[in-house]
């Protein structure tokens, strides 16, 4: 006689099934959690069976600060959740992060956008294999050269004369100028002069493009997808009525991409160049890199380039201004600089340097976890074992704190850097680590430096504002830094 499908039978088949299920997971749960390589690292107990509290601090913007905290409390090396590591052991950061290193991306880094999941079909800094990133590498760092970003100095100096124009402006008609906004406006135009042929005209017209605009919708969405794995079909799936808004921006975020790829090949053909002329150009001994992954980078690079550098100029700002004397006499020395001083003249004014030098240490824009996997037979680092797969993060926020090589390391004192020692140089890694190390960083000095000194030359009698305080200025980090009040306003004394 054949059995009955009945509402009863499908129900208790469900029931099991849920069963079964709950109990292979709390199974794989305590398997993990009592790993016996991984329980012989310190960490807070719950760590060891999720990463709630993990995503907590990341959801708060607080994740480089609530690691920093388990290393003071637990020592050099954390479990942070039951697969991930904290590392704050410079030894061991120089096994993970040096030339040739097996330790590859984590796969973190893919989860930022649709279209963006394997090495074959990522921009460069979403390919989890070195290997496969040091191909485009090569064409970006050709890009990248002192040499070659020389030739945009002119459109950067516009840029930023126009730049602290408008601050000043602002100074003199409305009592007070928020930096960050300008910053900001600054950055995105730069990337987009530098990739489109032409900037965004956010300085020009005085409000956010419709470029920055996408990029600020679309920041707290790419934290999403990247730290909530399990939002994504959701935030996919949704029709645009239902408050998907991350399909249309993406759409959009595609024809920036495509836009920068036209850019590029107008500039080839005018006997100009942009970022990623290196890429399009036809050459024997390199493979052309397909039109659609060159769009990725631009995506990639349009977001990257925009946010960094804006809240490196923004806090050094900031602690430039609460710091009376370091401002009189940063303003004494670029007094004594030529009318329009090169590039040069300005890498060899030794104070504005170590400025720059020590906010990037104190307020790096890229503080938190560089993750890297433990490669196939597993690792030994700092006496422990790690297994295979088992997720690594250094971070520049702990790196940059570090009292055996920082003295009083809380403390903005740009002099330290008059006597630098080697230990000193190797724990700044405001720009990542050797093997992947930015490759914008070029750019972002020269536009750093030729901002900061036309600023003090142009505003030397500038101060904080009283709504400009520790505790709006207090960091938020999303990836990249931020302050929590989304402003910076600096007043005349």
């Amino acid at each position: 006689m054949e059995s009955m499908i009945t509402i009863p039978n499908v129900v208790a088949a469900f029931g099991s099934t849920v069963i079964i299920g709950t109990v292979w997971i709390c199974f794989q749960v305590v398997r993990i959690a009592y790993d016996p390589d991984l329980r012989e690292i310190p960490g807070p107990l719950i760590s060891t069976f999720t990463n709630i509290p993990l995503k907590i601090a990341i959801l708060r913007g607080r994740r480089s600060v609530y690691i920093h905290a388990l290393h003071e409390q637990y020592g050099p090396y954390v479990r942070i959740a039951p697969r991930e590591i904290a590392i704050a052991d410079f030894d061991a950061f120089r096994t993970i992060h040096r030339i040739g290193s097996d330790f590859n991306k984590g796969p973190w880094y893919q989860g930022q956008a649709p279209g963006q999941d394997s090495d074959d079909n990522s921009g460069v800094f979403c390919v989890l294999s070195n290997k496969a990133a040091s191909h485009r590498r090569r064409r970006f760092q050709a890009a990248g050269t002192r040499k070659v970003v020389a030739e945009w100095e002119p459109q950067v100096v516009e840029l930023v004369d126009l730049t602290v124009h408008r601050i000043q402006h602002d100074l003199q008609h409305r009592g007070e100028s928020d930096v960050m906004k300008w910053w900001t406006f600054l950055a995105s135009d730069v990337t987009g002069s530098l990739a489109f042929g032409e900037p965004f005209g956010n300085v020009q017209n005085g409000e956010r493009s419709a470029l920055v605009r996408d990029i600020e919708a679309a920041m707290p969405i790419i934290g999403m997808r990247i730290e909530l794995p399990w939002t994504k079909p959701i935030l996919d799936g949704l029709p645009t009525w239902c408050g998907n808004s991350w399909s249309p921006l993406f759409e959009r975020f595609v024809g920036y991409g495509q836009d920068a790829v036209r850019a590029t090949r107008a500039a080839q053909a005018g006997g100009s160049k942009t970022l990623f002329s290196k890429m399009v150009v036809q050459d024997e001994k390199e493979q052309e890199i397909p039109d659609d992954l060159i769009e990725k980078e631009a995506r990639n690079v349009i977001v990257a380039g925009t946010d960094t550098t804006a809240m490196t100029l923004t806090y050094l700002t900031y602690a430039v201004l609460k710091h009376e004397q370091i401002k009189q006499r940063l303003v004494a020395e670029l007094k004594r600089l030529s009318t329009r001083p090169t590039w040069g003249e300005l890498e060899n004014a030794k104070l504005l340097n170590n400025v720059i030098q020590e906010t990037m240490r104190l307020y790096p824009a890229i503080p938190g976890s560089l993750m890297r996997t433990v490669p196939a037979g597993g690792a030994h680092l700092g006496g422990f074992v790690l297994p295979t797969g088992t997720q690594v993060a250094t971070q520049a926020w702990t790196f940059h704190r570090d009292a055996n090589v920082f003295d009083q390391p809380l403390r903005f004192n740009p002099d330290r850097w008059d006597n630098s020692t080697p230990a000193m140089k190797e724990h700044m890694m405001a720009f990542g680590g050797p093997t992947r190390i930015c490759l914008g960083q070029n750019i972002a000095r020269l536009e750093i430096l030729y901002a900061v000194s036309t600023l003090f030359r142009t505003c030397p009698d500038i101060t904080l504002a009283p709504s400009t305080t520790d505790n709006s200025m207090e960091m938020v980090d999303y990836f990249a830094i931020k302050p929590k009040a989304g402003k910076c306003v600096v007043i005349p004394v």
